[in-house]
């Protein structure tokens, strides 16, 4: 299963237990005459947070592995991802605080939680929402919708893949250090991105469907298509490098 099918999937999850969490506070704080056992619904609430916070981590393992590997700008969508997250648990830290030691401010864990839970929905919906709608709920490749960048670059000259041992290798290892993460080099099949096995020798790219050219290859890694974030930092002689590797392929 691609990573990202399997967070779009445990988001969504997130966003059950943040229904669960807001029906058990509801149920507990907001009726007077109350229909199911409060000691049930309390132990309920809890669970439900220690799992939330339990998936949460795990997701954001992978969310900021990625930003890592990339180096890269986050796309507006992305950046609002990144608020709605940070937000989450930083409200969570209040809550557990106030609970726990601060309990002054008691008052407001009922707001606080309330809050969390409607982050969740945008957190999700920027993120696992969006994948889930993007690929069908998981049955297209991420990326594949036949709208053209507007971001391509004219002026590229035409490129000769080099061939020499050095370039290859260095090009392998700007490989595993810069795009492994999303993408596999030795098969066809959809991850986080495409595969690229026989990328320059098939007919278009996988993603963009442009003309897989060495020429195309470097104005992706400069001004890539859609959601890919840009290497526009690299060197000339990376990217060749790059593609050397991929010529190899």
């Amino acid at each position: 299963m691609p990573i990202l099918l399997l967070k779009s999937i445990l988001s969504i999850v997130m966003v059950v237990l943040a229904v669960i969490v807001m029906f058990t506070m509801f149920e507990v704080f907001g009726r007077d005459g109350k229909r199911y056992n409060i000691e049930k619904l309390k132990k309920i609430h809890k669970a439900n947070g220690i799992i939330y916070i339990a998936l949460y981590i795990f997701i954001a393992y992978f969310c900021l592995n990625y930003i890592l590997q990339a180096k890269a700008e986050l796309s507006p969508r992305a950046a609002f991802h990144f608020v709605f997250a940070l937000t989450v648990i930083v409200l969570f830290g209040l809550k557990i605080s106030f609970i726990r030691i601060y309990r002054q401010f008691y008052g407001h864990v009922k707001t606080i939680g309330l809050l969390i839970a409607l982050l969740t929905f945008g957190m999700t919906g920027t993120s696992g929402g969006y994948y889930l709608l993007a690929t069908k709920f998981g049955t297209e490749p991420f990326n594949l919708n036949g709208i053209e960048t507007k971001h391509e670059n004219p002026t590229v000259a035409k490129i000769i893949a080099k061939t020499d041992e050095e370039s290859i290798r260095k090009g392998k290892e700007l490989y595993e250090s810069k795009c492994y993460f999303c993408h596999d080099a030795y098969s066809m099949e959809w991850g986080v991105g495409p595969g690229h096995k026989g990328i320059l020798k098939n007919p278009m790219l996988p993603a963009s469907k442009k003309p897989a050219t060495p020429e195309n290859i470097a104005n992706q890694i400069r001004n890539p298509y859609k959601d890919m974030p840009s290497f526009s930092y690299l060197p000339d002689e990376d990217v060749l490098n790059i593609i050397a590797f991929l010529n190899t392929l």
